[in-house]
């Protein structure tokens, strides 16, 4: 038995042949019209040199990073731009490659003990009976690109020392970017968190010191 298309005999395999044929081809021009999702992770150690060091410090105080909190604006795959600063811009092709708290935590997990010279820093949340002598909390204000391409963080970040606060302040880091171009923008923003890592380095050092001036032993 044979089926004519426009003056086109075919035989019920022909037909069924020709119909893989304009499937593939819908499929085709559909692929063709996605562009595919690009992924992107945080760093914190932008321009930043690493000084190798022969034996890091094993002993003395242990360091908890975190809690790490971020608005629920920012808790999403998609990477944003402000237009304003009542709006937002969200790219389905341009996402993080995880959660982002969970990327800036390690992102400083990773470059601290390099800064501090130590293996002694654990993240949040730790074992119950883990000894803590300095945590360092962090609150994200604010985190983004802005039509213009600056990149900005804001954060209000706390250290205490068993349980007591002896530090808690607002920065503010911005560095320029771009607005279209996602690997510019996500460079521009681990520049911004590399300034919060150097800055918490650098106070936790000055606090530690103290301590060691004024005799405080910890564990």
């Amino acid at each position: 038995m044979k089926t004519v298309i426009d003056g086109l005999a075919l035989t019920p395999r022909g037909f069924i042949v020709m119909g893989l044929l304009i499937l593939a081809l819908l499929v085709n021009g559909c692929t063709n019209g996605t562009n595919p999702i690009q992924f992107y992770r945080l760093t914190a150690d932008v321009d930043v040199t690493h000084t190798a060091h022969a034996n890091k410090v094993d002993q003395g105080p242990v360091i908890g990073l975190g809690p790490i909190r971020i608005p629920d604006y920012l808790n999403r795959p998609q990477i944003m731009v402000a237009i304003t600063p009542h709006q937002y811009l969200l790219s389905e092709d341009h996402r993080w490659a995880e959660h982002l708290d969970h990327n800036i935590s390690l992102a400083l997990y990773q470059v601290l003990p390099s800064q501090l010279n130590t293996d002694r820093l654990v993240r949040y949340p730790w074992a119950q009976r883990q000894v803590i002598d300095y945590q360092v909390g962090i609150d994200i204000v604010e985190f983004n690109v802005d039509a213009a391409g600056q990149a900005r963080l804001i954060v209000q970040w706390f250290i205490k020392n068993k349980n007591n606060t002896i530090l808690d302040k607002r920065s503010e880091y911005q560095f320029p970017g771009s607005s279209t171009d996602y690997a510019v923008m996500v460079k521009a923003q681990s520049q911004c968190l590399t300034g919060l890592g150097l800055e918490i380095s650098q106070t936790l050092r000055q606090l530690m010191m103290a301590d060691v001036d004024q005799g405080v032993v910890l564990q």
